[in-house]
């Protein structure tokens, strides 16, 4: 069995306050629904959470371990934190 990559719809990027951006992203996997997922982190480093949310609402929240190994906190981090999947 190969290697499943999913679908990255638009990277949105939103400002906050003292360098903290967040990206949202809609990820589809192949037989399953879109879902969105928000990391937030800061641009000159640090750590870095993923939000997802289920269907019936509910979110989790994750703190990525070692964000750096996925480059610069930006869209092409998330891209790379998804096995640099196609949009």
């Amino acid at each position: 069995m190969g290697e499943v990559t999913p679908t990255l719809g638009e990277i949105v990027r939103n400002n906050g306050i003292a360098g903290q951006v967040s990206y949202r992203v809609n990820v589809s996997y192949p037989g399953e629904p879109m879902k969105p997922v928000v990391f937030v982190g800061n641009e000159l480093g640090g750590p870095v959470v993923m939000i997802t949310t289920t269907a019936g609402g509910n979110e989790t929240q994750v703190f990525v371990d070692d964000p750096a190994r996925f480059g610069a906190f930006g869209p092409e981090w998330v891209r790379q934190f998804f096995g640099s999947a196609p949009q």
